[in-house]
């Protein structure tokens, strides 16, 4: 209540009620008496004109931080005497009050089972954040607990202060003396794997590079004692670099809600085998997440699990035809159709036994650091020119979709693509489907055109219109990548990777 005064400007209400609250406490603090008369002479020199209202507005602003501080730290002891207060009724209100000194809160972004994630700016800086809130009293005290006590399954804030890798979300700051407990953390413009899975395989140099980044991720929190556990799909960002990023805490699923049965599906298709058979106490959690970096190979480079199913009797029965039928597995592996080198790779990490895979995450990597790209020049001069706009530009694709629309705008595009406001989602999705465009004369590539062409806004599209697409694409490469003029090889590239694609399309 004491913050939603202030917010709406009720700075002398806001004083009075906790001038009470406080003498209830019974303490001798000054600083109550001190804000009521800076308060008191500010309203006498607005009244009497003696001061203009910029230097009031900004003297108030003071007032209103000095206030915000001292309240902050009574609120642990207001809350012992008085119990503690949790209105689940208007959760991101309470974040927003709880946080105002330093964040505006803008969105929910989404949330799990024990958290949501806000995003949210900084205020000093104006950068971006986001604010991972925990939901109840219980889990609450029940992390903070385990944090301060470095209980298995949690990082520590010792830990958590040392974690500083290009694909784990820095964790900022951490605000736990009152509810609800908060941890603002680095802001990543990106979506989850899951999602991009949706529009088909990632190209072979792509896939190796993301897994490759992921193993070096885990491998560096293992070095600091901390087990990453239940990785999935759904818990790998993958940011505008087209990098994959994993959190320490629990990432949320998304707003189309992730129920019960989403978490078993999810389960049953990404675990291990002897995450179903084993107390987590008795997992060798290295082992685990080999198995899970062998799964996220093979989907990743055939647009398809495994273990498919839509139901969990189907997933596990794909699952036992899987480990029980040597026939069946074969012949799951061989219709993949991938290179022998790569194929030998996913069969080590995907053995029932966790002792017949690598010895651990590194020497994984060091095999795949091993493997050819098997693409040609032009392939790679394009793929290199791609990367580098899309690290230049995190909005590389909202800036394509401009030039799309205005450069044709007499074909009406803007209207048929979601009239020209497709989702954050919607634009990382089409950075895949331009990989894939990319890599379509490998000969290892996975082209599933059916997936591109019945895609939002593209169905019914002709051949020129894809020539369109294509070309304003090339345009918008041109007027980002900034090696472009420097070495012409690129735009010949472009040309030649994209007349090919056209075709095939």
């Amino acid at each position: 209540m004491i913050r939603k005064l202030v917010q709406e400007g009720k700075l002398d209400e806001a004083i009075n009620v906790l001038a009470r609250l406080h003498k209830s406490l019974d303490t001798d603090d000054n600083t109550l008496t001190m804000l009521q008369s800076r308060l008191a002479d500010l309203d006498y020199k607005r009244i009497n004109n003696l001061a203009e209202a910029s230097e009031i507005g900004i003297e108030k602003n003071k007032i209103a931080d000095s206030f915000l501080y001292f309240y902050e730290n009574l609120e642990e002891r207001v809350n012992s005497v008085f119990g503690l207060k949790y209105d689940v009724s208007d959760f991101e209100l309470q974040v927003s009050l709880k946080m105002m000194r330093q964040y505006e809160v803008k969105e929910k972004l989404g949330e799990g089972a024990s958290a949501v994630i806000f995003k949210a700016v900084e205020k000093t800086t104006g950068k971006l954040v986001a604010i991972r809130a925990l939901k109840s009293i219980r889990l609450a005290k029940n992390e903070k607990d385990k944090k301060s006590s470095g209980e298995d399954g949690k990082v520590s804030a010792k830990i958590a202060a040392q974690i500083k890798h290009r694909n784990i979300i820095e964790i900022l700051s951490s605000h736990e003396s009152d509810i609800p407990f908060c941890s603002v953390l680095e802001y990543i413009n990106g979506v989850t794997l899951d999602h991009l899975l949706e529009v088909g395989y990632f190209p072979r140099r792509d896939t190796i590079a993301i897994i490759r980044q992921i193993c070096d991720a885990l491998y560096y929190l293992q070095n600091l004692g901390y087990d990453h556990k239940n990785l999935r799909p759904s818990k790998i960002i993958i940011d505008h670099e087209l990098k994959p990023v994993i959190s320490v805490f629990e990432i949320f699923k998304d707003m189309r809600g992730y129920s019960r049965l989403d978490k078993i599906l999810d389960d049953l298709r990404y675990s291990s085998p002897e995450e179903l058979n084993l107390a987590p106490e008795h997992l060798d959690y290295d082992k685990v997440n080999q198995f899970l970096m062998g799964l996220l190979m093979f989907e990743m480079l055939t647009g398809e699990p495994i273990f498919k199913g839509d139901n969990a009797e189907s997933v596990m029965e794909a699952r036992k035809m899987f480990f029980e039928k040597p026939v069946h597995r074969r012949a799951v592996l061989k219709a993949a159709n991938l290179p022998a080198d790569l194929m030998k790779i996913i069969q080590r990490l995907l053995e029932y036994e966790p002792k017949n895979r690598f010895r651990n995450l590194v020497e994984l990597d060091k095999e795949l650091y091993k493997l050819p790209l098997e693409s040609s020049k032009e392939i790679e001069l394009v793929h290199e020119s791609y990367m580098r706009c899309c690290a230049k530009n995190r909005e590389f694709i909202s800036s394509f979709y401009k030039r799309f629309f205005s450069t044709h705008a007499a074909e009406g595009y803007e209207s048929r693509f979601e009239k020209g406001s497709a989702s954050n989602r919607t634009h990382k999705k089409l950075r895949v489907m331009v990989l894939q465009l990319i890599d379509m004369d490998n000969s290892n590539c996975h082209p599933d055109l059916d997936r591109i062409k019945q895609y939002k806004g593209h169905v019914g599209l002709s051949k020129t219109d894809y020539a369109n697409f294509l070309n304003a694409l090339r345009q918008e490469v041109e007027a980002t990548d900034s090696f472009w003029q420097k070495d012409h090889a690129i735009g010949a590239a472009w040309d030649n990777v994209l007349s090919r694609a056209i075709e095939k399309l």
